[in-house]
């Protein structure tokens, strides 16, 4: 028994399945890691987007409505806007300035808290391609934009309103011939702002960046004309990871448990290969030690039954004593046959069987086999048809002929009377191919796999009544491995059964 083989499954099972477990919780862990970056990029996105569309509904609700247009389109009414817009500035946390801009893009008034960045520096920045960028309203219908400028490595969101009539006043229909105003309001998205907006939705170190950041989590933020013009970055939670971080110390100590318990096993299973080996050793020694002492008793049984069949020594009279002559013959021969693959199989087993390699024609042995099974086909009138090429192989042809003859007794046995033998012989590329096939009764697969097996006999009643050792067919097989040839065999129940014998050709005697 080979203790590597006996192993090597198990082994190879336990690693695979901590690969597989491990390779699972690898990808489960980084799938669990995108999606929680993908959700962190959704809400980080959403809350920064928030900052700016709120400033432009802030912006929106001021400047589309009558009494707007009434007090700064038409009148210009500085104290009206610090009493009315200013106040949002003031009332507001998260807005820090407010402008009122003409269409030019001049200022008509400016409200800041917490300073920041100067109006004219807000339009050399942008704001001045704001306003221009403004497309004419419809009539009574509001416009707004918002979004983020970068001024003085500040971030600035800004949400933007033209003024325009709601339509409940009537005004000179010449009113924005020149052009609509324009209501910004302001909010400075500082790292302070920024933390509280993380804190509030659980993002860790939520902060501006100059560019990305490789062990941060990175969203670019987008100007007016699409540039990008910064980066948020923050701290990913990354549940996965520290799901394994977790997981490193018991992963440690289940593996170390699992190594323990694979080096228990390849001892015990070392320590009982030996024992079954030394037991298979026992066992085929007392097989031919005691096939040697049943053999020698037989062998003289045999001749001296041969002898007085002769009539050498005196008539034997009676038709009665011919018949019981004729069965201890029969009977000893087969008990012959018995112990003689019984010594074989144990030689194999040992690994003690010699190979004497030499020039053979398979058509010869072919034909040597024959004429020893010629008298049992002919008792059950079996016909037996060969067409066989004659060829020159290097083998062992003592196995080559035990292996035919194996094979014939088989398909004489399990052949009813009447049936038919074929057998065909010829060379194939580097191959020579016997196959042997048979009209019997065949057998199914079960019962060609137990047929296969060392002592396996097929358990129908046929084979019952034709019962044999079962080593026919394994010791063909281990032959045919012995001789680096091949072996195949195809049964149908009812239709026969097939074996084909593939044997090397050589140019030369091998080495």
């Amino acid at each position: 028994m080979n203790f590597q083989r006996l192993v090597a499954p198990v082994f190879i099972a336990v690693t695979l399945s901590v690969t597989a477990f491990i390779a699972v919780v690898v990808v489960a862990a980084l799938l669990q890691d995108e999606a929680a970056h993908k959700g962190e990029i959704k809400v980080v996105s959403q809350n920064i987007a928030a900052v700016h569309r709120s400033l432009a509904i802030l912006a929106e609700d001021n400047a589309w409505w009558d009494e707007t247009v009434a007090h700064i389109t038409i009148e210009e009414d500085i104290e009206w806007m610090d009493s009315t817009i200013g106040e949002s500035v003031t009332g507001i946390k998260e807005v820090q300035g407010v402008l009122v801009l003409r269409p030019d893009s001049s200022l008509i008034y400016a409200n800041y808290v917490n300073a920041p960045p100067a109006p004219h520096i807000l339009m050399e920045n942008g704001f001045s391609d704001l306003v221009q960028s403004f497309p004419m309203p419809e009539p009574e219908q509001p416009s707004s934009r918002s979004g983020f400028l970068m001024i003085e490595d500040q971030l600035v969101a800004y949400g933007a309103s033209l003024v325009q009539a709601a339509g409940i006043k009537s005004f000179d229909e010449n009113v924005f011939e020149g052009g609509h105003d324009v209501i910004i309001f302001l909010s400075m998205l500082s790292n302070e702002r920024l933390a509280e907006i993380g804190e509030t939705n659980a993002i860790r170190e939520l902060t501006l960046a100059q560019s990305p950041q490789t062990d941060h989590a990175t969203l670019p933020i987008h100007g007016l004309a699409g540039e990008t013009i910064s980066f948020l970055t923050w701290e990913t939670s990354a549940p996965g990871s520290q799901m394994i971080r977790k997981m490193v110390i018991p992963a440690i100590v289940l593996l170390v448990v699992v190594a323990i318990a694979m080096f228990r096993f390849i001892n015990q299973a070392n320590r009982l290969v030996k024992e079954l080996e030394t037991a298979n050793k026992a066992k085929s020694a007392f097989l031919a030690s005691t096939s040697h002492e049943i053999r020698t008793p037989l062998n003289a049984i045999l001749g001296f039954t041969e002898l007085i069949s002769l009539e050498l020594y005196g008539k034997v009279e009676g038709k009665k004593n011919k018949e019981y002559l004729e069965h201890i013959k029969d009977s000893g021969e087969h008990l012959l046959s018995i112990i003689n693959d019984i010594l074989d199989i144990s030689k194999l087993e040992a690994e003690r069987f010699d190979i004497y390699s030499e020039k053979v024609d398979p058509l010869l042995a072919v034909n040597a086999s024959l004429k020893i099974i010629q008298p049992q086909a002919n008792d059950k009138n079996i016909e037996i048809h060969t067409d066989c090429c004659p060829a020159e192989i290097y083998s062992d042809e003592r196995i080559m002929r035990q292996i035919l003859i194996n094979l014939l007794s088989n398909a004489v046995k399990f052949t009813e009377p009447g049936g038919q033998i074929m057998i065909t012989g010829k060379p194939i590329s580097d191959k020579y191919m016997i196959v042997v096939k048979d009209t019997g009764i065949g057998m199914s697969e079960t019962e060609l796999k137990t047929a296969l097996d060392l002592f396996g006999q097929v358990q129908s009643e046929y084979a019952r009544n034709h019962s044999g050792t079962g080593l026919g067919l394994p010791l063909v097989r281990r032959f045919m491995e012995l001789l680096g040839g091949d072996f195949s065999i195809t049964s149908r129940p009812g239709e026969g059964t097939s074996v084909t014998l593939s044997f090397p050709l050589y140019a030369s005697k091998p080495a």
